[in-house]
């Protein structure tokens, strides 16, 4: 990914809580508008400054033409401390982007506990969708969807735990009917609803005992949805009726 150097000056009079409040707002709706990923933000003071390097999906997620009207508002309210954005850096040297399909075939939501891409992948070359390409979601923004994203990586968390709700957790991740797969099938249907394009929820699979599983049916309507071949090394079972897409689950 790419990190950005978001920087406003300290002025004598200016008090620093307000500012560290202030970009700390512009920060939350850069996240709620899908222009920045992760939840948490290096933020430091030097001299005159203050600085916070957020992570972003492309070089030009920060642009001026991606805000929505809550981004553009609050900076114009830290006009007055001269604010200003550049590229820091790549998170590693051969990083390339995002998809850049023209349209893609279909989406898929999917998330985990370390991830900070994009929860919406394109079933074409499976990258991450930039949220701010899509559709205003809700409210100018995203943030049912970020909401799911963030309640995903919960669960995910106490299951890798495995100290504290563990069950609980693995089976709101692998259970159609669980509050969280319910939140992101209703996620699902919005976007595709709103872009015309296939958009299927991944029901994680996890299972003590393999057997079977590989010929396991749609969890929702009981077809045959087992993939002739593996979609990118990952995906073994696609229901196109139900918008479902998981694995075979892992030997252990």
């Amino acid at each position: 990914m790419y990190i950005k150097e978001i920087s406003i000056d300290i002025t004598t009079k200016a008090n620093k809580n307000e500012l560290i409040d202030a970009l700390s707002l512009l920060l939350e709706f850069y996240r709620g508008n899908g222009q920045t990923q992760g939840r948490i933000e290096t933020q430091y003071i030097e001299k005159n400054k203050m600085v916070c390097l957020p992570f972003t999906l492309e070089k030009n997620s920060l642009n001026k033409v991606h805000n929505n009207k809550y981004v553009n508002n609050q900076i114009e309210k830290l006009a007055a401390s001269k604010i200003a954005i550049k590229t820091a850096g790549k998170s590693y040297a051969d990083y390339v982007g995002p998809c850049t399909c023209k349209k893609s075939e279909f989406y898929i939501l999917i998330t985990n506990y370390i991830s900070i891409d994009s929860p919406i992948i394109c079933g074409s070359c499976n990258k991450s969708i930039p949220l701010y390409r899509l559709p205003q979601y809700y409210d100018f923004g995203y943030m049912p969807i970020l909401a799911w994203e963030v309640n995903y990586q919960c669960c995910d968390r106490l299951q890798m735990n495995c100290e504290v709700g563990e069950r609980w957790a693995l089976n709101q991740m692998q259970e159609v009917k669980s509050q969280l797969s319910k939140q992101g099938v209703t996620i699902c249907k919005k976007i595709e609803e709103l872009t015309n394009i296939p958009t299927y929820y991944y029901l994680y699979n996890y299972k003590k005992n393999r057997k079977g599983d590989e010929n396991r049916k749609c969890p929702c309507c009981q077809r045959e949805w087992r993939l002739n071949t593996t979609l990118y090394n990952i995906y073994d079972f696609k229901c196109d009726q139900c918008r479902i897409i998981s694995t075979i689950s892992p030997n252990i």
